[in-house]
């Protein structure tokens, strides 16, 4: 599926044609014929030898059966060629991570907040980006990586280990924002129009908190009154 989605070229009935065409591989068939037109397998031709060692599946097996049910499902061909682009959320995922460190789900922030706040996730995403990121290396000039276990595959991969991110765009920001502060052509509004981002509570409750004094004489234990000595 990876190969017919990158070597398709956006074509999403070559796409289709590439992945309907496991069918003849997985049976050693390497040759066929559709619709009056000869199409071959896109690997080098194989030894008889090579031929013979593989252990292809039959075309009345059950196995093949199965794995043909899987490859010429409806839903699977009708999503697969939304894969023209041969796009993933692997970089989404990306983003979404950097944008817990300005809005972390364990906080609620009012939307004033909450889009200040993803607007500097996404400058500090777009300054830091894996693709500029150059790897990092050792002092000897080799590059570096961090293994790691991989939770799908269940086995040890190395992941490689970029530099450090940067946070020009912050600096850049407030040289822009002193800039348009000292700017005597641009009015601001009166205080009372500003939005005023609230602060944050420092728990959950939805009332004041009482003395210590009122919540002891109204303590209740399951297993004694609330005037019961200990």
């Amino acid at each position: 599926m990876w190969w017919s989605c990158c070597t398709s070229k956006g074509d999403a009935k070559e796409l289709l044609r590439r992945w309907m065409s496991l069918q003849h591989h997985i049976t050693g068939v390497h040759r066929w014929e559709e619709n009056g037109t000869e199409y071959r397998c896109f690997h080098q031709d194989l030894s008889a030898e090579e031929q013979r060692t593989k252990r292809w599946l039959k075309g009345n097996s059950p196995a093949f059966k199965a794995l043909q049910a899987m490859i010429v499902d409806t839903r699977l061909i009708k999503d697969l060629q939304q894969m023209t682009l041969f796009k993933h959320t692997g970089q989404l995922e990306v983003f979404h991570n950097a944008l817990l460190k300005y809005c972390p789900k364990r906080l609620h922030f009012q939307y004033p907040s909450m889009k200040a706040r993803t607007m500097l996730a996404i400058m500090d995403h777009n300054e830091n980006h894996s693709t500029k990121r150059e790897q990092a290396t050792t002092a000897a000039g080799l590059t570096r990586h961090n293994v790691v276990f991989e939770k799908q595959s269940k086995q040890w991969i190395a992941r490689p280990i970029y530099v450090k991110t940067t946070q020009k765009f912050r600096d850049d920001l407030m040289d822009r924002l002193i800039q348009r502060r000292l700017d005597p052509t641009i009015r601001f509004k009166d205080a009372s129009s500003r939005i005023q981002i609230p602060r944050l509570a420092a728990n959950i409750a939805l009332q004041t908190k009482p003395s210590k004094e009122e919540v002891l004489q109204s303590h209740t234990s399951r297993f004694k009154g609330p005037s019961e000595p200990l």
